[in-house]
Order: C-alpha cells, then structure tokens, then sequence
C-alpha cells in the first residue's frame, strides 16, 4: 500500500519533469473551429444542437480575436502567441525569402511550428489530430509540397485543406499523402473533413488512449457552398438589418467613411444570398459536431472530454456599408462565441475578457500540463472550473487587437481594406466601462506601430454598442483613460511572453 501510495504521488511529477508521458485516463480534448462564423448576425442559429449540447458549459461573454483576419487569428490560437510575435519583419509584398507568408505571419519558422498546442500535448501523452483549415494556402505550401510534404508539427494524424475558398474539388494532405476529391455529393468538404475525424477517434478511443482533436471546417467561408441536401433550405431568409446596416459613418476612419451605400437592388440581394448560403454551410458543421458526440458516447467517453468552440472572427454583411468580409476592429468583427463543456467545468456565463491568444495555455492545463513561459496568452480554466460569473482581481480587464492591412480589398464593388486599415486597438470591459479604443496608421505594415498615428476612434458601447458615434476628439472623450489605453496599447504590442498582460 506504501508503494501504491508513493506512485501515485510520484507519477504526476514524473509527468510533468518527462518530455512525455501516458495519457491513459486524461480527459479527450475537442477544439471545433469555425471559419467566418459572426455571433452578432445569428451566425449561431444554424448549429442549434451543438449549441443545445454545449450550453450546460460555460459560455465567455466577453470572448475576442486578436486580430480579425483568417491566417494571423489561427496562428495565434495553434501558438498561443500575439501575431506580432511572429509577423514578418517587412512586409508580404517585401518577402523576397521561399519562406512561406501567411498574411504577414511567419508560419514556417521553428520558432513557430515547434511551440504549436499539438506539440504540448503530444509531450503530455496524447494522441493529436488535425482535421481541416490549419492554415491559409500561402501558408501551407511546405505542408502541401508535391515532392517532399512537411510533416505537420505535433500531429500523428492530419487532413488538412491546402486550398480554400470551394467546398469541392478540394486537395488534401492526407497525413502527407497528397489527394484530390472531386464535385459528388460524398466530396463535400464538411462531410470528408468529419469522416476523416470520426476514422481518427474511433482508431485512438479502441486502443483506450486519449486525443486532441482540432477540428477545422471552412463553413461558413465564402463562397459558403452549402451540401447538395441542404441547399433548399432557408429560402426566405434575409440578413440582418442591424441599425449600422448600410449606414455611413462619416466620423470613422478612412476605409469606412469612404463608403458609398450599398444598391439596395443590386448589392442587397447578393448579400442576403450569401447570409443564407452561410447558414446552410453551418448545417453540415452541426451534423459534424454531432456524429462527434455520438462516437463519444459509443465508447463511453462523453463525459470525459472537453469540448471548446470558437469561431477564427466575426463578420460584417453590410453593416458601415461594407457589403461582406471582416478585417475591422468593431463588434460584429471581433467578438465570438466561446463554450467550454466537460469535467468539472460549471455551467455558467462569465463576463471576464478573454480571446484567442488564451486557448492554446487553457487547452495544455486542461490536459493537466503547466502553459510554456513563451504564450503571450492566459490560462482561464480556474475560472470556468468554479464557476465564476466575474473576472477575478489579479485577471485583465483590457483585450488587445492587431491588424495589418492586406491592402486593396474589394467585394461588391466595395473596397473593404486598404491604406489607414493597419491598427491596433483595446477592448475595455469592467465594472465601469466598456469602451473601444484604435489606433490607424497610413503605413501599411508597421512592425512596431512606431509611426505617427493617422486616426483614433473611441466608442463607449454602454451608451453606444454599434459604434456609430467616435467620441475622439469630442468633448464627450475622457482624455485621461485615451492616455491610459494609449500606454497600454504600446506596451503590449512590444510584450512576449510573461511580460504580455
């Protein structure tokens, strides 16, 4: 009994001293992650089961991106590290190396692919799997290699996307197997990427080990291509008129006061097609997240996995006249659902700020690992495990966002992002106050946000949640809290590491 006793307390040490150790008995771990899916447009409608199924969780109300765009928010959900710690020195356009550039982000260096969260919990004994978008197509081009395909790093098994934008005719890294699918109905890209998932836990859960499985459908993506047997669905749906709908904002920066109205004849129509076509191309990732559920409880294993979902940003479909896209620093771009469901976890709905960046330290203490001192991000799981409706005192109040234009972006005829599109900015959210606060800058990759700024805006969404109203340079601006994010902003935009609040 002596011996039994002085294993059981020896072994967990061992575990975290070893570079590896048994997963036997560690709770499965599925991160499902969408691709454009908005919280503010009733993006959440279609994936009404996995909501139903997730809601007994806990749902952060407060949940951000760091940065509004594909590539820089999965490189920092997979790093667990703020994009401007591995962004490019110079610009995409500057980039004279083969190295591969995923919109500015450096996804090819060790520095990047060996600090990934499937490196962390492989060392913490656990069998991983990626299904789906990684990463954009520009950074993919060594995973996706025709003659030497890289091995994506901490993963046993990957089906990972090297193309976007279709829903067929996709190719595939099938564990660095290049393959093609073609445009029948079983070629439907939600439906590979989930059976490929199902193949991947139903080969681990016999052999009674436990998985990470990152989940990665590209619904509702444009062209947001729904399945031949759902294409018949909400044929009557519009999207949203939301009160910033086709609305011009002639105190806000350049990128969107310059926008004209949308044609309501013209324009409207296209965007209530793709609005609809977005909610049939979440149908599928419902029916995924479902045949995920009941492989679980086949085995049995239901009630011992987390479940976290989130969404890689939001979407506009014609708020500020910007007809479809993202790219900017308001609500309806940057806030997202996030549940976490699973052992221990309390239901509940927590108004702390969180965002991408924390995902990755949450998931490796989930698995029981201690967080690498190199993520720029927090771990929450204390505070989703007692069930705290509040942030704790020693918690951030302030959420910080990056963006570096990817310069003339245009849809509908609408330029969506360009020159005075590159900013950083705060979310502020406590007791008191709950304000956005940007910074523009005409420069369009500034490493270092050292240039004059160009713009500000400043909103207080108490009084003000859509934005509409920028209260810098008013007499309605409380200067003292602009110095105060000010100093903020330029001092986490330099962080790395521990010193990152």
């Amino acid at each position: 009994m002596m011996v039994s006793y002085f294993l059981q307390l020896f072994l967990p040490l061992m575990c975290l001293q070893s570079v590896t150790c048994s997963a036997v008995n560690k709770p499965n771990i599925v991160l499902l992650l969408t691709d454009d899916q908005d919280l503010l447009l009733g993006g959440m409608s279609p994936i009404s089961r996995t909501v139903a199924f997730l809601s007994d969780g806990a749902y952060l109300r407060n949940f951000f991106v760091n940065t509004p765009v594909c590539c820089p928010s999965r490189s920092t959900l997979i790093s667990g590290r703020f994009p401007h710690n591995f962004l490019y020195n110079n610009s995409v356009k500057q980039n004279k190396t083969k190295e591969p550039s995923c919109m500015s982000m450096n996804a090819s260096s060790a520095d990047f692919e060996q600090k990934s969260i499937a490196v962390y919990l492989k060392k913490l004994g656990y069998r991983t799997g990626q299904f789906g978008k990684y990463l954009n197509p520009s950074g993919m081009k060594h995973y996706c290699d025709k003659t030497s395909p890289s091995q994506l790093p901490g993963f046993d098994r990957w089906f990972t996307m090297c193309n976007d934008n279709k829903y067929f005719n996709n190719e595939i890294s099938d564990n660095g197997q290049l393959r093609t699918y073609g445009n029948d109905p079983s070629d439907y890209l939600t439906s590979i990427i989930g059976n490929a998932t199902l193949n991947f836990m139903e080969d681990v859960l016999k052999q009674n080990e436990s998985f990470f499985a990152y989940i990665a459908p590209h619904a509702p993506h444009v062209p947001a291509t729904p399945a031949p047997w759902y294409e018949d669905t909400f044929p009557y749906m519009l999207a949203p008129r939301t009160p910033i709908y086709n609305f011009t904002a002639t105190d806000h920066h350049r990128v969107v006061r310059s926008q004209s109205p949308m044609d309501p004849h013209r324009i409207a129509p296209q965007i209530d097609e793709l609005f609809q076509n977005r909610w049939r191309s979440l149908l599928s990732v419902d029916d995924l997240m479902m045949d995920v559920i009941d492989k679980l409880i086949e085995h049995g294993q239901v009630d011992n996995t987390y479940f976290l979902f989130t969404s890689d940003h939001g979407y506009q479909l014609g708020q500020f006249n910007l007809p479809s896209c993202k790219l900017q620093p308001y609500e309806h771009d940057i806030r997202v659902p996030m549940f976490v469901k699973g052992p221990d976890i309390k239901k509940s709905s927590p108004s702390f700020v969180a965002g991408i960046v924390d995902i990755a330290p949450t998931i490796i203490t989930l698995a029981g690992g201690v967080p690498p001192d190199s993520m720029d991000g927090h771990s929450f799981d204390h505070m989703i495990r007692n069930g705290s409706s509040k942030r704790e005192n020693n918690w951030r109040d302030k959420h910080t966002l990056e963006y570096w234009s990817l310069g003339d972006v245009v849809r509908y005829q609408h330029y969506i992002d360009g020159p005075n599109n590159t900013y950083i900015g705060v979310r502020l959210i406590n007791e008191t106050h709950n304000y956005l606060y940007v910074e523009f800058y005409e420069n369009t990759h500034p490493r270092y946000f050292t240039e004059p700024v160009a713009e500000f805006e400043l909103f207080d969404l108490t009084t003000d949640p859509y934005q509409t109203t920028n209260l810098y340079g008013t007499d309605k601006e409380d200067k003292r809290l602009v110095n105060e994010l000010h100093i903020f902003l330029h001092q986490q935009v330099m962080c790395s590491g521990s010193n990152c609040v």
